[in-house]
This record gives structure tokens, sequence and C-alpha cells, in this order.
């Protein structure tokens, strides 16, 4: 099979590489004169309503005073978050106890504060996850029982390496009916590179990471709410959580990730609702906006060059919202409605939270107090070697040559951390993936908790 293929430099050029971006000259056309795409788009007050002007490249100190972390802020959090009655009313049946493992020890319940073995990740995953029915997959058996065959040749590993470093640590190649097939996780320039060159190779299911964008914002203390819980063996939101969202190629993810938040303390703290899907392209317009690069619809769709770090962004949506997501779909570039309509319903879909920086000694207590932890991390050969069971190598860090990823964290067990991923229901544990403290510590986190306060 390998003399088919050629040595690496050949196949690509042999195919007719696709264009993805069918239908996209259609549907702005559609625009027709709605002035969606006209000059209010690329003008300064882009919602007619001073947004920018409120909120600024830094997110606006007046309105988002939750973020910026100075002495009277601090006190405000304080206050809003003084006793436990003030924490969102979960269910019970969100925590767990160490005896409901019955494969594991107490050992497995007991933090890693630093001297951890790899091994004893992987004697502990086996006793909390051993029972899962793939456990111990990879995404090469993931996709041998899907019908591909692993491809191997080296030609390929040096020139993806040439064009884009370190390329061949995060895509693998696969064969079936005589096509190449690429999986994987790469920047969307370096995506963009290998697509150019090897237009033979079939790029449609490498995830796309972002680049760093803006500085890192120090942790703040936990209000005495949050401060003072004990912390659970095992926290799972999931029942809270709306389907699993995929954000295509695009660097969108900490939209989903903001705005499946959003979702989640809607679910949280009016249970008695019908959930709400909300749009991920309107967060990310807002997000644009709100960091002065904005230009199009189809630039947010894209998802532009990320998003900042810092709760700012989680605070745009508890300033104003967004959509919901008939309103503009998560595969459309342009929206479904007028752009007037968007805000106007953006504005019943706020997030009910007040998003703050933390350490990652603190994500275990925010979840034990029943609210989600968005989180900002490095790629690497971890996002791509992870199979249906959900479970990273704890002996792979994250190096982030490719760029970042944002997820939702929504619990934990033990020393493993369960993140909500948008990569579609085909990645991980249908969507989800269980991350090692080790591996998380070790990616350049960052944190920002959704604190949630019960509704009066």
């Amino acid at each position: 099979m390998g003399d088919d293929f050629g040595d690496g430099g050949d196949f690509g050029d042999s195919g007719d590489g696709g264009d993805n971006g069918d239908g996209y000259d259609d549907q702005s056309d559609e625009q027709g004169d709605d002035d969606q795409n006209g000059d209010d788009q690329n003008g300064d007050d882009q919602n007619g309503d001073d947004q920018n002007d409120d909120l600024g490249p830094n997110g606006g100190d007046d309105d988002q005073g939750a973020g910026d972390g100075n002495g009277d802020d601090q006190d405000n959090l304080d206050d809003l978050f003084a006793s436990e009655d003030d924490l969102p009313p979960v269910d019970d049946d969100v925590f767990q106890s160490a005896s409901e493992f019955p494969n594991a020890d107490a050992s497995d319940f007991e933090d890693d504060s630093g001297d951890w073995s790899a091994a004893d990740y992987q004697d502990s995953a086996q006793n909390l996850f051993g029972d899962h029915p793939y456990f111990g997959d990879t995404l090469v058996q993931q996709k041998t029982d899907e019908g591909f065959q692993p491809f191997e040749d080296s030609g390929f590993d040096r020139n993806f390496d040439q064009i884009a470093p370190g390329a061949s640590e995060t895509v693998q190649l696969f064969e079936r009916d005589g096509r190449l097939f690429a999986f994987g996780v790469l920047s969307q320039a370096a995506l963009e590179l290998l697509m150019a060159r090897y237009t033979g190779i079939d790029w449609n299911n490498v995830d796309v990471a972002v680049p760093p964008k803006g500085e890192p914002v120090p942790p703040q203390p936990l209000p005495p709410a949050f401060a003072n819980i004990a912390e659970k063996d095992a926290v799972d939101l999931r029942k809270y959580c709306t389907p699993i969202g995929d954000q295509g190629q695009t660097g969108r993810c900490s939209a989903f990730a903001w705005t499946h938040a959003t979702e989640m303390s809607q679910n949280i703290l009016n249970p008695e609702a019908a959930a709400v899907r909300l749009s991920p392209n309107f967060t990310m317009l807002e997000f644009q906006r709100m960091q002065g690069d904005a230009r199009d619809y189809e630039y947010a769709y894209e998802g532009g060059d990320g998003t900042i770090s810092g709760p700012d962004p989680g605070q745009v949506l508890v300033n104003y919202g967004t959509c919901r997501q008939e309103l503009w779909p998560d595969d459309r570039p342009i929206p479904a409605a007028h752009e007037d309509q968007l805000e106007a319903d953006a504005d019943r879909h706020h997030l009910e939270a007040a998003p703050i920086p933390i350490a990652i000694d603190d994500v275990k207590k925010v979840l034990s107090a029943g609210c989600p932890v968005h989180v900002s991390m490095n790629t690497g050969g971890a996002f791509t070697n992870v199979g249906r069971d959900g479970v990273f190598n704890a002996a792979e860090a994250p190096w982030g040559r490719h760029g970042r990823h944002a997820m939702l964290i929504v619990g934990y067990v033990g020393n493993f951390f369960t993140l909500k991923n948008s990569w579609g229901t085909g990645w991980g544990d249908q969507g989800y993936c269980y991350i090692p403290k080790n591996v998380l510590a070790a990616s350049d986190p960052e944190f920002v908790a959704v604190l949630l306060k019960k509704l009066s």
C-alpha cells in the first residue's frame, strides 16, 4: 500500500483538494440590503448600543468589577457569597463518595500535591474507569473499528514537520478505500499550510487550536462560601449540561465553553424551565467586539484569532447575554435573523454568575459547590491519542506548540477532571474527557470559575 501513496510528497499533489467553503457566498448574498454585513459591522459601534464603548478592549472596569481583582471587588464578592446559603441548589446525586467506586481505594482520592507518578495515575485510572466499555482505547483502535487502517510513512512525517514543526506529533494518518485521512489537532495556520500542500489528504477530521491571546490574569481568592466548602470525593455536573457542540475547524472554542457555561447556569438555577440552546456564534461576535477585533459575521463564525484570557469574556455574557442557537445555528457563517432580533433575544439569556480567575487548587472547591470552571490549556499529542474512554495519558504533558484550547470543567473523580469539549460526540467519551491533574497542571492552564448564586 505504501508504494501506491508514494513517499509522502506525491500523494497530496494528486488530489482535488475540495473546497469546504461551499455555500458561504450564497448565504452571504442572502444578506441583501439588511445591512448585517454593511458599514455598521465594521464601525466603532456595531450594535448601535455603545457596547464597545462600555466594554473596551479590557472589558470595562466599571461594568466588570468581578474580574479586575481590586480590593473593593473582593469585598463585594465576599458579601455576595458569604455563606453556604448563597450557593446554587444542585441535586445531591451530583456528588459521590469513595465508597461508590468499588474498584478504588482511599489512595485514589488523595489529592496529588505533585508526588504522583505516571504509573500512579495509570493504576488510579484502572481503578476509577476500568469498567468503561472502551477503557484503554486509543485513537488507532477507534479508527480501526471504524474501518480505517493506520498509515505510516516517514516521508509524510518529515514533510509535515518541515511545513509545521511538531505536526507529526499531533496528526495521525489513516487509510480507507484507497484514500488518506488525517486525524488530530493543529493550529489554524498549520492546518491551512498542510491542506494547501497535501490536497489529496482528507483534513476534515483535524481539530483546531488557537494561539495564546492577551495576558494571563492572576488568580483571585475564593469568597467565603466557596473557600470553606468541603471538597467531595467526586462531582459530576453533566446532568445540567446541554448536548455536546461541534465547533468544526474554527477558533470558537472559548465561545463554545462560555456559551455552554451560560446554558448550564440556567439549568442549575432554574431547573423547572425548559433547557435552552444558545449561540456560540453570537457569543464569539460579542467577544470580538469586546476585544476590538470584530470584522463581520463570517469572521466571528471562524473564531478569528481566538479569545482573550481571564474573566472578561464571561463578563460579556453576564452583561449582555447571548441569543438562542436557532437564531444563529452553530454551522451557519451568518445568522438566520436580523441583528436587532439577536440582541433582543440575547437580553433574555444572561450568564447569571460571577466569573473570577482561580488557581488549580481551588477548582475542586468550586465544583464541589455545584459550579463549572472554564479552562484554557495547551494542546499536544495527548489530545491526539485520547480514545473512546476519554482518559488522557498522564505521561503526556501538552506542550502547546500548535496553540491552546478552551473547555468547560464539569466535574472530577479523584485526580481526574471531567471536561466538556466542543469537538462533537465522536471525540473522547461521547464528547467528554478525563484529564489527570498532573497533565492539567503542566499545560499552562488558566481557570475562570463560574460562581453561581442561589436565586432569592
